[in-house]
């Protein structure tokens, strides 16, 4: 995240500090520039640390330095040549049918692992994954994969709400923001059941135009859980309306 300042206003770039230029997120390609006031910014600044665990402690904050792999914590020097937004599967079937046994692990596996050695042999340390929750997140074949390529893989915790919300489940509805946060609170702290692979980071995703009532509140439920966990956001914005409310909400 870099800042210029001019007056009252900052110029903010929204890529992730404390990590590697080619780690850096940009929006459709590009770095994301917003421009906002300086106590904005400065309310921003702790978002986007890519896998470092901020902790407020009387107004000051203290950098755990580690990001979570499928294989557990890394140091950031380890991470690398890094692809930060790839998807080993994906199942766009939607919230209502999707399952496991839709497909089978082994030929997942299979299918992908040649790839994924031809990637590492080119010179890429780490892949984060950014399939969410009910479109095919798979914590346990990621770690499979990692350990038979050697690449770092990153998965992720949060809820799509892009799509017309086809890849958001019953209980989100139902539930207030804070119990979603709570939700992924624990797979950070805990795990993702049933293996216990911790996430590295959310992923969210929201319509264009101004946001709904369901993706405003997976929006604010991704600003708690990260203030709780210290865990970066990655979203889909939509288009700029959206991105410039989600913005809003963080």
């Amino acid at each position: 995240m870099l800042s210029k300042r001019s007056g009252r206003q900052t110029h903010i770039d929204l890529s992730p500090v404390g990590v590697p230029d080619q780690m850096k997120l940009g929006w459709n390609g590009a770095p994301l520039l917003l421009l906002m006031r300086r106590r904005t910014f400065l309310n921003l600044l702790a978002l986007g640390t890519s896998g470092l665990r901020l902790s407020a402690i009387k107004g000051q904050t203290r950098p755990s330095r580690r990001i979570m792999t499928v294989l557990g914590p890394i140091p950031p020097r380890e991470i690398g040549r890094t692809l930060m937004h790839e998807h080993v599967m994906v199942d766009f079937v939607g919230a209502k049918k999707i399952s496991p046994g839709r497909y089978d692990p082994n030929e997942v596996f299979q299918k992908a692992l040649p790839h994924l050695k031809e990637l590492r042999s080119l010179g890429c340390d780490t892949l984060v994954d950014c399939t969410p929750n009910y479109i095919g997140r798979d914590p346990e074949l990621l770690r499979r994969l990692s350990k038979a390529t050697g690449l770092h893989i990153i998965t992720n915790t949060g809820l799509y709400g892009a799509a017309d919300d086809k890849y958001v489940p019953r209980f989100a509805y139902t539930e207030s923001a804070d119990e979603l946060a709570a939700r992924w609170v624990q797979e950070s702290e805990d795990g993702i059941p049933p293996a216990g692979i911790r996430p590295g980071f959310m992923k969210i995703g929201v319509d264009s135009g101004p946001l709904s009532v369901i993706d405003a509140k997976l929006v604010t439920a991704a600003a708690r859980t990260h203030r709780r966990t210290g865990l970066a956001i990655a979203a889909h914005p939509g288009a700029g309306t959206a991105a410039l409310a989600e913005v809003n909400v963080l």
